[in-house]
């Protein structure tokens, strides 16, 4: 069995990360690495997914006819324009290296599927490029960053085999979804155990102080984007909203 967890950057990707990581790695008892995160790396992922337990991977559609195998994928998704929003704040203040990188190449951020936006002046980070704008320009940019990751979320395909969360669904009981997730890669035991443990330890509302947590509330696009903003996404990608069941207003 392949069990693959798969999300978008800023949609409880580190609470996966964590939770598993700290249950099948740090705490686990052979030697060998049972969890894998793959980021967008997808030649790695296809070539060395089945040697793990679980692995996870972030802010592309798998294709699954190159899965090799039985397998099991459980998703989380999140209102594309709270990824926005949320993306924005934390990539401006260059919390992880990929935004502080100067003059950055779509080869460089291969790793995230990034995609660089329009006007990148010559010699600046995304995160120096986000501190020179106003806060909707900045978010303009933002959706230009997330053009790949949007675009994935269309490419889904539809398969039993796929368990997709919603994030707005489960952020008030991140351990009860956790189960859930356990119950569809069906994984049991001393595992589930461990996992379930970890969960807990890194669910939202126990991480009142993560410096990696800005503001978990849902809907805040509401109070950032502004009415043509909002009319220009919705333009753009109001297929994705219905498909998940997001307000178009």
């Amino acid at each position: 069995m392949i069990r693959i967890h798969a999300a978008y950057h800023k949609c409880l990707t580190m609470f996966f990360f964590r939770t598993a990581n700290n249950a099948l790695n740090t705490l686990a008892l052979s030697r060998k690495k049972q969890y894998e995160h793959f980021e967008s790396i997808q030649g790695l992922f296809y070539n060395t997914m089945n040697q793990y337990y679980l692995c996870s991977i972030n802010n592309f559609a798998p294709n699954i006819d190159k899965i090799n195998g039985d397998f099991r994928i459980s998703r989380f998704v999140r209102d594309p324009r709270d990824l926005i929003v949320s993306g924005y704040f934390y990539h401006k203040r260059g919390a992880e290296p990929w935004f502080r990188f100067k003059d950055p190449t779509e080869e460089y951020w291969s790793a995230i599927n990034g995609h660089v936006p329009s006007g990148m002046p010559s010699g600046k980070s995304f995160a120096e490029y986000l501190s020179t704008l106003n806060e909707s320009d900045g978010l303009m940019k933002e959706i230009e960053f997330r053009k790949y990751h949007l675009e994935s979320m269309r490419q889904w395909p539809k398969d039993t085999r796929i368990k997709t969360f919603r994030y707005e669904d489960i952020i008030s009981d991140q351990v009860g979804a956790f189960s859930e997730i356990l119950d569809h890669l069906q994984i049991k035991g001393f595992k589930r155990k461990k996992l379930l443990l970890f969960a807990n330890r890194y669910a939202l509302q126990n991480r009142k102080n993560d410096k990696h947590i800005r503001n978990p509330q849902a809907s805040q696009w509401r109070k950032y984007f502004t009415p043509k903003m909002n009319t220009d996404f919705v333009q753009e990608y109001g297929d994705i909203l219905e498909r998940y069941g997001y307000p178009k207003e």
